[in-house]
């Protein structure tokens, strides 16, 4: 391995993330035309980018990359951004090599990445297939980046822009939108991200758009950083006749379940439907000592206080009496994940209080900085 020169270490080192020169101009903008070739000098790299990778990150550890250089990982909130992670001086290769290699880096004289170019061997020669550019704001970060692909032969552009994903941020530079792709884009549609911080710069709520105006989920957090209550707004899986599927919010029970969950408003109690009439019926609330994972132990009746019950339902559904839906109704609220309704002996579905409209509205609204927005 050779030994990187000094200007080479100067480049490829990290530089602090509160504080950025106007060098960084030179990485700017990511949605730019890609033909046009890079004033920066260009780092010949040995490993190629294409697919997931392991690679030597700066301390020693282990980063995994993606084609994406943004990621949401499963079960984290804030995006995994993993290039400016990698130890790039250990794949460097020296000058003059043998053959082409297949990625070349670009660095700011402030050792930011501005552009990734990945080639690929045609008939001897290096051809670019596809890159990265990227954008940095004034406190450093990562603020933009663009994915290009070779066109085809019929495409006038040699390259086109296959994602664009943008990290938008404050004035303190800290995350407060990241939209995965169509960044930039009006007609887009796209999926995103908001983190929701208090006038002190706490993050208490990260909300997760499937397209601007449609919020389907808010992860709390409390006063730590910890994640607290979620709530999602899904139409139920209870499918039977009289269901209805408009969809609700509703606190997402604190374990993962394998039964049917069923969100429900308080006046639909009065009448739960069923799928077929005349069974006997019942609502009940588990236990408090059964855990919440133990499928067979809350089967077991008993494990289970009966809250309303009957001997058989109606064509209307099961149909519970005035204090019978209070009684259900406050459980629901005070035991989360315990309420299940049995249409028959073999049957159940977990009952949910659904959250009311405009307190899911004020919940998901990303300009709501309220602590207490979800409570209630």
């Amino acid at each position: 391995m050779h030994k990187p020169t000094r200007v080479l270490r100067v480049a490829l080192a990290a530089a602090p993330l509160l504080f950025a020169s106007a060098a960084h101009a030179a990485c700017g903008p990511a949605d730019t035309d890609f033909s046009v070739a890079s004033a920066l000098p260009a780092v010949s790299i040995s490993v190629d980018l294409d697919g997931e990778r392991v690679l030597l990150g700066k301390r020693g550890e282990r980063v995994p990359t993606d084609a994406r250089l943004a990621v949401l990982d499963d079960g984290e909130l804030m995006p995994r951004m993993w290039v400016d992670k990698v130890d790039w001086s250990a794949y460097r290769v020296g000058n003059n090599p043998a053959r082409p290699t297949p990625t070349k880096l670009y660095f700011d004289p402030d050792g930011k990445l501005c552009r990734i170019e990945r080639y690929r061997s045609m008939r001897g020669e290096a051809v670019l297939e596809r890159g990265y550019t990227l954008s940095y704001g004034a406190s450093g970060a990562l603020t933009a980046y663009t994915e290009y692909s070779l066109s085809s032969a019929s495409n006038p552009k040699p390259y086109f822009a296959t994602r664009s994903a943008c990290l938008q941020r404050d004035a303190q530079g800290q995350l407060t939108t990241f939209i995965d792709d169509g960044c930039g884009d009006p007609k887009s549609a796209g999926a995103r991200r908001h983190f929701v911080r208090d006038d002190a710069g706490r993050l208490i709520r990260v909300i997760d758009l499937v397209s601007p105006g449609q919020p389907v989920s808010v992860q709390l957090l409390d006063a730590q950083g910890k994640p607290g209550p979620r709530y999602v707004r899904r139409a139920n899986n209870y499918f039977v006749p009289g269901a209805d599927t408009t969809p609700l919010a509703y606190a997402d029970p604190p374990v993962k379940q394998r039964e049917r969950l069923y969100p429900v408003e308080r006046q639909t109690l009065a009448a739960l439907p069923v799928e077929v009439a005349e069974n006997p019926w019942r609502v009940v609330r588990i236990k408090d000592d059964v855990p919440l994972d133990d499928d067979m132990m809350s089967w077991d009746p008993d494990t289970q206080i009966v809250l309303a019950e009957g001997a058989q339902s109606t064509p209307g559904g099961a149909i519970l009496t005035p204090a019978q839906q209070q009684a259900v109704w406050q459980a629901m609220g005070e035991h989360p994940g315990r309420v299940y309704f049995y249409a028959d002996p073999m049957s159940r579905v977990m009952l949910l209080p659904a959250m009311p409209a405009e307190k899911w509205k004020a919940c998901s609204d990303p300009a709501n900085t309220a602590a207490d927005a979800c409570a209630g």
